[in-house]
This record gives structure tokens, C-alpha cells and sequence, in this order.
């Protein structure tokens, strides 16, 4: 028994030791930064704009107006055109969009059971082929996939344009923001998506190629043809494995981002996180050997993302390590405690200010004016951890309907 503790103090600490390494490593590493654009003179002529649109009659009757809108407010830069994508629709979004349908610009792409509502992926895949077959310049056509829920303007979407006109990437994933922070729980994913995520990304682009991350990504329709998407339940993941191993390349643009609704019911977001935890794992199973033969990729690019693959397989020993670790630590702080509680003390400072550098690092990077209140920052970093232990346990949950055979996909529902 005393070896089997010993063991998991061990793995615990080895985590703990690498969690805070990196940490430091994303936030004082002056190649984790926003990366420049030059080099390269595209011209693209047209952005596709494809909106997934499964029962969002609420949020396109409040949005419609206004997105139809951008089209005059981005001609200047680009001809913008709005694909919605209505995945049989049950609550009058189908009848809705074809009201709309009249207006120059706008398109809608039915689809029905039994090929309707089976995931994001195919519903993709699906309206991309009906796009090609309208004759677009694979040259000088873009697209673009925002959710229906998504706030964001045309200055947002210049941004994007002027990006892969200076670059030579065909994917680029802007960073994502939550506008609901209401709660603990939303507050949270603002942090993991703003914040941590945004950092990572960048770290991504400086190691050979960010990945796309749902909202807010975009891609040349060069490569939505060449690479598509599949039915994975971590579709954007895929997309981005298959476009590495036929050797195209992602960038991450921080210094914009498109606002999304942030879960605010802690069973969907369980349920969410589990299909996103199973789809990596689907990801591991059918990419893993190809990633790790691929020549042309950097061993740094290959080594990262088989961890990120794995994490759900680690956190089988790391998160049982932990509970023993911290049920250790409660029990000696009983017999010992100035020591036990000077151990808890500094783990908690340690942890407090990895966190509180990641924010400084990112808030620097992405121009994002800080809080009047800087006291907010302590509250996120108190709650992040209690939120990392809630969802601790969702590779158990992936796992186990990875073994079951359960891939079945259901859309987020935010509330």
C-alpha cells in the first residue's frame, strides 16, 4: 500500500512539475506571440460564410438583420456571402431562412434525415460540395464557419481577409471569446478559450501549425476541397490532422475574436466536453501512426499533438495521483501543521501565479484592455481550479463510450 501511494505522490508531482514548467514556458517565452503576416501578396474575392443552423430560429430571428447587413459593410474588402447550413429543422428555422432566402447574397442549404443531424462534420462536408459545384475560384474563394450564436462585426472579419492575403496559410483560427460571463461556470470557459487556449495557439503557429477550434475558423476552399471534413466528433480536430498530413498549415489570429455563448448549464457542458474528449480519442486511434510517420512534419508538431491526444489516457493515472495527493497532504497537515500547511501554501501560491502570468502574458499579446478591478483576477483563478476538478473526470466518461461503441453525436445545447 505505502509503494502504491508513494507511486501516485510521484506521478502527481511529475504533473504538477510539467503543468507549471510549461505554464512559465507560455507565459515569458518571447516566441509565444502573435505572429506577423508578410511575404505573400494572395488576392482572395470572396468569403463563403457558412452558419450550422440546426433549430436556431431565436437566434436568427434576433441576428438575421443584422448579418445580412455585412454584406454592404464588407464589399470594400471582400464579397461576403451567408451560407446557412439548416439541418432539419424542427422549430421553424427552416420556414425562417426561407424568408430570407430572397436576399442577393444569401444562401440555404437543406439537408433532411436520414443525413441530417448525424454531426457537424458531415453537415460540412456536405455543403462545401454543393458550394464547389457553383463554380468558385478554388484560388480566390475563402470559407468561413461561425456558429449562428456568434457575435462579431465586419472590422473582424477585414482582419481575417488582410491575414490570408499577407500569409501563405489556408487555415486560420481567430481566438474565441465567451460574451455570457454570468456565472462561475461561464466566466471559466471565457478564461479557457480567451486566455489559455489563445496562448496555446500561438504556441501551436510557433511550433509549425495552429489547429482549428470550432468557432471562429477559416480556411481556404483550396483546402475544404483537398482535405473535408468527416464524421468525427471532434470535426475540427480531424479536419486539422488531415490537412497537416497533406501538408497544409494553420495560424492563429489573437488580436480579433468572434463571441460565443458559453454553456451555462453544468450537465450540457459535461455532455459537450465528453463528445469533444471521445472525438480526440477517435482522432488518436485513425491519425496517430500517419501523424507520427509524416516526414514533413516537425518532430515538436508531431510530439504535441499525440500528447494532446493521449491527455484523456494520462488523466486515467494523473487525476486518481491527484486525490491521493491532496488526501495525503490533509492528513499530514493533521499531524504536522506548519509544515502541511506551508506545503498547501505554496502549491496554492505557485498556482495562482502561473495562472496570474498566463493572463498578464495574453491581456500584452492580444491587446485586450485588463480589468478597472484587478481583484476579478483572483476570483478567476480560485474558481479555474475547482472547475478543473469538475470536469476531471470526462475522459472516463469518453473512454468508456469509446469502449462501448457509443459515438453518437448531439448538438451543445448552451442553456
Amino acid at each position: 500500500m505505502n509503494v502504491f501511494i508513494t507511486v501516485m505522490l510521484i506521478v502527481n508531482g511529475c504533473a504538477f512539475v510539467f503543468d507549471f514548467i510549461f505554464s512559465l514556458y507560455l507565459s515569458f517565452s518571447k516566441k509565444i506571440r502573435q505572429e506577423k503576416y508578410y511575404g505573400s501578396s494572395r488576392n482572395f474575392t470572396t468569403l463563403l460564410l457558412l452558419i450550422p443552423a440546426m433549430n436556431e430560429f431565436a437566434t436568427l430571428k434576433r441576428d438575421l438583420p443584422y448579418l445580412v447587413k455585412l454584406h454592404n459593410q464588407c464589399k470594400n474588402f471582400i464579397n461576403l456571402e451567408l451560407v446557412f447550413i439548416d439541418d432539419d429543422s424542427s422549430d421553424g428555422t427552416t420556414e425562417l431562412l426561407d424568408k430570407w432566402s430572397h436576399h442577393a447574397n444569401l444562401h440555404v442549404i437543406h439537408r433532411v434525415k436520414p443525413n441530417a443531424q448525424i454531426g457537424k462534420g458531415p453537415a460540412l462536408e456536405y455543403t462545401v460540395n454543393q458550394i464547389i459545384q457553383m463554380n468558385y475560384s478554388l484560388g480566390k474563394t475563402l470559407i468561413g464557419i461561425i456558429d449562428a450564436d456568434s457575435h462579431f462585426d465586419s472590422d473582424y472579419l477585414r482582419e481575417v481577409v488582410a491575414t490570408f492575403q499577407n500569409s501563405f496559410y489556408d487555415l486560420v483560427q481567430t481566438r474565441v471569446d465567451v460574451y455570457n460571463t454570468v456565472d462561475n461556470l461561464t466566466i471559466m470557459q471565457n478564461f479557457e478559450f480567451s486566455i489559455y487556449n489563445a496562448l496555446l495557439q500561438m504556441a501551436r503557429t510557433n511550433w509549425g501549425s495552429a489547429l482549428a477550434s470550432g468557432n471562429g475558423q477559416f480556411v481556404t476552399l483550396k483546402m475544404a476541397k483537398n482535405v473535408g471534413w468527416s464524421s468525427s466528433l471532434l470535426e475540427d480536430c480531424e479536419f486539422s490532422l488531415k490537412g497537416l498530413l497533406k501538408g497544409y498549415y494553420g495560424t492563429f489570429l489573437n488580436t480579433v475574436s468572434v463571441k460565443q455563448e458559453g454553456v451555462s448549464n453544468l450537465r450540457k457542458l459535461i455532455r459537450q466536453r465528453t463528445r469533444w474528449c471521445q472525438g480526440g480519442l477517435q482522432c488518436l486511434k485513425i491519425y496517430g501512426g500517419a501523424i507520427m510517420k509524416a516526414k514533413h512534419l516537425q518532430t515538436i508538431v508531431k510530439t504535441f499533438i499525440i500528447f494532446f491526444l493521449m491527455v484523456p489516457y494520462l488523466s486515467i493515472i494523473v487525476v486518481p495521483s491527484s486525490i491521493i495527493s491532496v488526501s495525503v497532504l490533509i492528513f499530514y497537515a493533521f499531524y504536522r501543521p506548519l509544515i502541511g500547511l506551508a506545503i498547501i501554501f505554496t502549491l496554492l501560491f505557485t498556482e495562482n501565479l502561473v495562472n496570474t502570468l498566463m493572463i498578464e502574458k495574453q491581456w500584452h499579446e492580444s491587446n485586450l484592455e485588463p480589468p478597472k478591478n484587478r481583484l476579478i483576477i483572483f476570483r478567476i483563478i480560485f474558481s479555474f481550479a475547482f472547475y478543473r476538478w469538475v470536469l476531471a473526470f470526462i475522459p472516463y466518461r469518453a473512454i468508456i463510450r469509446q469502449l462501448k461503441g457509443n459515438d453518437s453525436w448531439v448538438k451543445t445545447a448552451h442553456s
